[in-house]
């Protein structure tokens, strides 16, 4: 143990190394989400904003070299989703591409956005290092995170929910050492990152309010006030407000009608027409349990085991410390992190406001739970003796290799995991592909199957299928791209044409629903839910975790 502590921090490079070159390594086999257009275009609006600020209105572009168009942010609906992390990013979007614009701006969005992730990765290390005082434990916090299936695939394409999430654990990170050094650069570099959070998703804010309410505590009851620390703290706070506005050209001409809008739209998704899946039926709005269910058969059991451990054990050993009167360093982060986790999980569960699919929204609170989950493993550790605590670490250690396993042989589909918990079957109670992310690779393999050189043609059975089958198309590599002809979708279920016919398994199981009385009327299927391998057979599918999630029907053989 002594000669592993001494050569920990080649270690910990080494690990980061290896994490971050397999990560960009595997970034072309993803595929493009439902709404990274939408991003992409809010995040030209505010470049747009910033050049005619200097520029004049005039010289405002109003596209992307791709052709994504930049509306003015007053006509963007979306203006809300900030995308300040992603302002140096803005010279790709006008960058001339020769070959492949729009699937090459795809892959730097995506490199870009999982160097993000990689640095919330990275942040974590700090964390739980701080917290437990061992590199170990913050090493293993890390693994965790990026072992765990949904937010490895998640942390190159997620451009909204896995980004806020890596800037939650980076102001956590920064908030800690300014609390811990009391320097103004560490407030400065806090405030900013808080600032660009919010900017992202207005829960930030509140993360920000607890560190800076830990700074309050932590120099009450160290008895270390001055008027430097009092600078200090003054410091994070106009830092924040001044950089927020800088960075939110949405907020500059009305900031307050900003914020409710925001604010407003932030807690309940009411604009959004869709339904979700969910225990075998659509829903909208979901159950009070829908959250807590989700987050349980997403989550590797373990860590979801430490999670639930990790409130016990920090409830614990705060009514300890008060009762002792004495006072760790750690507890009073654990405790924060379980009040900013459970205000959440609760305001969703009690007011039961519209959701997006999954929990994804509800992102920015993994990284916490994590924190709580390594701190619940080392407190079981230090309880045990002897060949116990070789037990316990080697459990752990079975189950990062059984994660790394599960990665391995679900590429590129991880982002599809059930645990044990969802059952054999998954597919028939919750939703897999709702952002039609694997149709990219599905067309790819597809045309390796077909083999030759005539064009393939094909359609979708409906129009949330459709959408994502003309998205995939348009970033498909050229050699795949001219072998395959898009047709419409059809109007009828009984006038199919083409010769393959594209489903994503969620919708037909949403139509069946809509058909009992559901009145959403973009989400009227076209009879999808009559075409099944009875019909036609399976040409090919995209499959994990036990269900065929994406399937193409081969038209030219009915059954």
């Amino acid at each position: 143990m002594e000669k592993l502590n001494r050569y920990g921090r080649i270690i910990v490079i080494a690990v980061f190394i290896v994490m971050t070159l397999c990560g960009f390594l595997v970034t072309p086999d993803y595929g493009m989400p439902w709404d990274e257009v939408l991003e992409i275009r809010t995040l030209g609006s505010n470049i747009r904003e910033y050049i005619g600020l200097f520029q004049g209105e005039k010289n405002e572009p109003t596209r992307s070299a791709t052709g994504i168009a930049f509306p003015d942010y007053t006509e963007n609906p979306d203006m809300d989703h900030g995308q300040s992390i992603y302002y140096p990013f803005a010279p790709a979007l006008f960058a001339k591409e020769s070959v492949g614009g729009q699937r090459t701006l795809m892959l730097r969005w995506h490199m870009y956005t999982f160097g993000i992730f990689m640095a919330g990765v990275i942040a974590l290390y700090f964390v739980c290092k701080h917290l437990t005082g061992d590199w170990k434990y913050g090493l293993l916090g890390s693994l965790f995170l990026y072992l765990s299936p949904r937010f490895f695939a998640e942390g190159h394409y997620n451009s909204k929910d896995m980004v806020t999430m890596a800037l939650v654990l980076i102001c956590l990170a920064l908030g800690i050492q300014m609390i811990r050094s009391g320097k103004f650069l560490f407030a400065v570099l806090f405030a900013a990152a808080s600032a660009v959070a919010t900017n992202m998703r207005i829960t930030a804010v509140m993360l920000f309010g607890l560190l800076g309410l830990m700074y309050i505590i932590n120099l009450t009851v160290e008895k270390k006030w001055s008027r430097r620390s009092f600078a200090v703290g003054v410091t994070a706070v106009l830092t924040f407000l001044g950089f927020s506005y800088l960075i939110t050209p949405a907020a500059w001409r009305e900031p307050l009608k900003f914020i409710e809008y925001v604010i407003t739209r932030s807690s309940n998704y009411e604009d959004w027409p869709g339904l979700v899946f969910y225990l075998g039926t659509a829903h909208r709005p979901v159950p009070w349990h829908y959250i807590p269910v989700m987050i349980a058969v997403t989550t590797p059991i373990l860590i979801l085991l430490l999670w639930i451990a990790g409130n016990y054990f920090s409830i614990r050993k705060f009514i300890r410390e008060k009762r002792e009167k004495t006072r760790s360093t750690a507890t009073p982060y654990y405790i924060m992190c379980m009040v900013y986790i459970w205000v959440f999980l609760l305001f969703v569960m009690i007011k039961r406001p519209i959701l997006y699919n999954s929990w994804r929204h509800l992102y920015f609170l993994y990284g916490p739970m994590i924190v709580l989950a390594v701190g619940a493993a080392k407190s079981i550790i230090d309880l045990l003796k002897g060949k116990m605590k070789a037990v316990a670490a080697g459990a752990i250690g079975v189950h990062l290799l059984a994660m790394i396993v599960i990665i391995i042989l679900s590429h590129p589909f991880q982002y599809v995991y059930y645990n044990p918990i969802a059952g054999t079957d998954p597919i028939q109670n919750y939703e897999f592909d709702y952002w039609n992310v694997s149709q990219v690779n599905l067309l790819m393999k597809l045309v390796d199957q077909e083999g030759g050189d005539r064009k393939i043609s094909i359609c979708a059975v409906d129009w949330y299928t459709s959408d994502g089958l003309w998205k995939a198309h348009n970033i498909l590599p050229e050699s795949y791209k001219s072998r395959i002809l898009l047709l419409n979708s059809p109007a009828d279920p009984n006038s199919l044409y083409g010769d393959f016919l594209m489903m994503n398994q969620s919708p037909p199981a949403m139509a069946m629903e809509v058909e009992k009385g559901w009145s959403y009327d973009k989400w009227i299927f076209t009879g999808n839910n009559l075409i099944t391998s009875d019909d036609y057979p399976v040409a090919i599918s995209n499959s994990a975790f036990g269900s065929d999630f994406m399937i193409v029907y081969d038209l030219r053989k009915e059954t």
